[in-house]
């Protein structure tokens, strides 16, 4: 499946601070399940996946399943092609 994604849709979801904090976090990390990422907000588990399907839904993460866990990074190839990262 491929994402189609405006680069204003991707300046859009950059508009929350949580998910440019997360972006930030696997940034640095590279790679990161969704319970690695709650370790470091003050929400729930649900919230912060919430803003992981967002991101993706965006095209800038991408994730993939390994075990019971799935681990989301940025993808390297936006949708949107507009090189915010």
């Amino acid at each position: 499946m491929k994402l189609q994604t405006s680069c204003v849709e991707c300046y859009a979801c950059l508009s929350s601070g949580t998910r440019v904090k997360i972006l930030n976090l696997l940034k640095a990390e590279k790679k990161l399940s969704v319970l690695d990422i709650v370790k470091h907000f003050k929400l729930t588990q649900p919230t912060i996946s919430h803003h992981l399907q967002y991101l993706k839904k965006a095209g800038i993460l991408s994730s993939e399943k390994q075990g019971r866990k799935i681990y989301y990074f940025i993808n390297s190839k936006c949708g949107a092609q507009c090189n915010v990262f």
